[in-house]
């Protein structure tokens, strides 16, 4: 079947080095993170369509730590429904488990005031038999940045579980950037999406790259919660892949730059000659000092629409594109972030522009790398019905 052999493409940011953030000016700091999920993005079980997951989205009921976050932790799912990938310390009350330290030094599940850092952490899949998925849902504590799921590589299937090694390019399978992120939004399928699912055998090696920062005054933790829904094998009949591309720049200190990137039809994978590129759904990957990020359709005729344009820098939000979700329309004039609505398809000698305004008022050189607050990125992520959309020859990479 042809989802055995399916695979995706998905950036991966930056370094994998752990790195320790400096003292930051506050105008260059990030939004705090809620606490708390708020009310209105708690899927009710009791609305008509919604998954069987639904109950598990409520929250771990007492759970209490002295940590920020508790309320983004996810039930574990019905073993008949879902699994849970979860990456987080198993005792909440043991002082040697919290405080023990890594080869670079520093405490594996702890950040301390100040700290930032971005690092990969192998799990293994705990489904016996093959499974397929299309809903999740993805829970991070305060201060997280990005998560990013690969499936590991053949060369390090034996590495033990834990904090290590490294993400692949052409492997990811998901992630989000958010604390709180579920996708479908409101757990609703359009039609031309009930096909659409991704395959993971059992016991498969992921490598989790999690970015956490901690500029509060209290410590906090590395913690993420992932779970996946089951789908019938009989359901899936195309796959969900993965969108990424990159912008590589350099801005100086105190200045402002454009920036930006395109992913050509013609780099969607499989070829698209006999038929258009669906996108399933778009998301800018930013940091604090991106005024504007937007997305062009360029179509063939020379036309170009605008789909996609934020104005809300690191929380960049994640838009849709189908029949059953509407999109709000963005202000250029009030800085509202928005989306066009309906399907999004490129034709063969089409391609998405995407630009990013930075505005660097910082003494450092933003080139691209992980730092919240001292650097800038211009990354554009989604998915898209099919193998991958890598916004790159894969050609040149692929080994």
């Amino acid at each position: 079947m042809f989802l055995r052999r399916s695979f995706s493409l998905f950036a991966v940011f930056a370094s994998l080095a752990a790195v320790a953030c400096g003292s930051t000016a506050d105008d260059a700091r990030p939004p705090e993170n809620p606490d708390e999920v708020p009310p209105d993005e708690v899927i009710d079980p009791s609305k008509p369509g919604v998954e069987p997951n639904a109950i598990a989205l409520q929250g771990c009921p007492g759970l209490e730590t002295d940590f920020a976050g508790d309320a983004q932790c996810l039930r574990v799912p019905d073993p008949g429904v879902g699994m849970q990938l979860h990456i987080g310390p198993k005792d909440y009350d043991d002082p040697d488990e919290l405080g023990q330290l890594g080869p670079d030094g520093k405490p594996l599940w702890l950040m301390m005031p100040g700290d930032e850092r971005t690092a990969n952490y192998r799990l293994y899949s705990p489904n016996e038999e093959p499974i397929y998925y299309y809903h999740q849902h993805y829970r991070m504590r305060n201060g997280s940045h990005h998560m990013i799921i690969s499936r590991g590589e053949d060369a390090t299937k034996d590495q033990p579980e834990g904090w290590g090694g490294r993400s692949s390019i052409l492997n990811a399978i998901g992630g989000t950037q958010r604390i709180t992120e579920d996708w479908p939004p409101g757990g609703l399928v359009a039609d031309e999406d009930k096909g659409l699912g991704r395959r993971v055998e059992p016991h498969t090696p992921l490598d989790f790259q999690l970015h956490f920062y901690n500029f509060t005054e209290e410590p906090t933790l590395r913690e993420a919660w992932v779970n996946l829904i089951f789908k019938p094998e009989d359901e899936v009949k195309s796959n969900l892949g993965m969108l990424g591309g990159f912008t590589f720049f350099s801005v100086p200190p105190y200045s402002k730059a454009t920036v930006g990137n395109t992913c050509k039809a013609e780099h969607f994978i499989p070829k698209n000659d006999a038929g258009p590129v669906r996108i399933v759904n778009l998301f800018g990957h930013a940091h604090t000092h991106n005024t504007r990020f937007a997305v062009w359709h360029d179509k063939a005729d020379g036309e170009s629409d605008l789909v996609y344009d934020s104005y809300d820098g690191a929380e960049a939000p994640t838009f849709t594109y189908n029949t059953v979700h509407t999109n709000k329309l963005p202000d250029a004039d009030a800085k509202r972030s928005g989306a066009t609505s309906g399907k999004l398809e490129l034709l063969p000698g089409e391609q998405l522009r995407f630009a990013c305004d930075i505005d660097n008022n910082t003494e450092y050189t933003f080139r691209g790398q992980n730092e919240v607050a001292t650097d800038e990125m211009c990354n554009l992520f989604g998915s898209v019905d099919g193998l991958g959309f890598p916004c790159f020859d894969i050609s040149n990479i692929r080994r």
